[in-house]
């Protein structure tokens, strides 16, 4: 049966909409190829509802639509709601990280919500065409465009901001600044002992053992492409791509880019900070690197910034992290 989101978000509640989307991201690739009614459709969601891309809807939306976007995109598992501050109502203007930006810098906020279990290169091929739609029914002129991408979200961006770039989208020269929190562009580590496990259980001799480790492989290819933050398909390989296969692509080279992320220790250094970051991300190479080596690095643009005890989903919602977007925002 095909999708019908808007049906389904007008009548289940926002935990079977968190449920729906946590399923999504551990098999959401097969729900999309059973043509599974509870596959997710990537669409801005305005109110938990499909935002339909017609200057009237946008409008009804946003009745003062500026110059200025921002588009925000969750991580694996999760929807637009992961953007809430936990002590505030979605309908506060003061209740996101989008939202903060409208009322304090004139951003217009669109989040999106999408299936985390396809591959990030879908996702991002699936993001730019959006992006451009989007675009051409904006009842505004833009002058600037930002990203916020949590997690996963990070990883989708840079795929869109490839393949718009290869596709002449029109967004693309739009984009002045782009936000990774907590993005695995290294990869990332519970993926990465996820992998190692089940291609232990599955070597191993026992047929409980294989059986269970089989079982464990068949969480998503977007779960999977997390353990090398790849987010790129090679042309004519599709599917059959190697899991793991990263290819260092050069990111978005007009905009500048920003990276950040949670610590699980007060010191950065601290060994279990180097080995879990926020107990799903490690630090980047890039924070890693000597200060000779990062003069080298390929993105010139980069900038990062570190949050002591900050988990990795709460970097989504946290006002020291807003503090830091709203400072890069203008430029401090």
């Amino acid at each position: 049966m095909p999708n019908q989101p808007q049906e389904l978000s007008e009548r289940t509640p926002q935990w079977m909409e968190w449920g729906i989307s946590v399923l999504n991201g551990m098999i959401g690739d097969y729900l999309h190829h059973r043509r599974n009614g509870l596959a997710i459709e990537m669409a801005c969601y305005h109110q938990n509802r499909p935002l339909a891309l017609t200057t009237e809807s946008l409008l009804q939306a946003h009745p003062n639509p500026t110059t200025k976007l921002c588009i925000l995109l969750h991580g694996l598992g999760c929807n637009e709601g992961i953007w809430t501050f936990p002590t505030t109502s979605p309908t506060d203007p003061a209740s996101s990280y989008g939202m903060l930006l409208q009322q304090e810098m004139g951003y217009t906020p669109f989040y999106l919500r999408y299936n985390t279990g396809l591959p990030v290169a879908d996702n991002g091929k699936t993001l730019a065409n959006l992006l451009d739609a989007l675009l051409n029914c904006y009842p505004a002129g833009i002058e600037d465009m930002v990203l916020i991408g949590h997690s996963m979200g990070g990883l989708v961006l840079r795929s869109a901001c490839h393949y718009g770039v290869q596709q002449a989208c029109r967004w693309v020269d739009k984009v002045k600044r782009v936000f990774y929190l907590g993005t695995p562009h290294d990869g990332a580590a519970l993926e990465q002992v996820g992998y190692m496990a089940v291609t232990v259980l599955q070597t191993v001799p026992n047929p409980i053992t294989r059986l269970i480790g089989n079982i464990l492989d068949r969480r998503s290819r977007g779960i999977k492409d997390l353990r090398s933050g790849n987010w790129l398909a090679e042309d004519g390989l599709g599917d059959d791509l190697e899991i793991g296969h990263r290819q260092d692509m050069p990111w978005l080279a007009h905009a500048r880019h920003y990276l950040l992320m949670g610590t699980l220790t007060e010191d950065p250094d601290h060994a279990l900070t180097l080995l879990l970051g926020d107990a799903l991300v490690r630090l980047p190479r890039a924070y890693r690197q000597t200060p000779q080596a990062a003069d080298s690095n390929p993105v010139s643009n980069l900038h990062i910034k570190l949050f002591p005890k900050v988990n990795h989903i709460r970097l989504a919602h946290d006002p020291g992290v807003y503090e830091q977007i709203k400072l890069w925002c203008r430029g401090e």
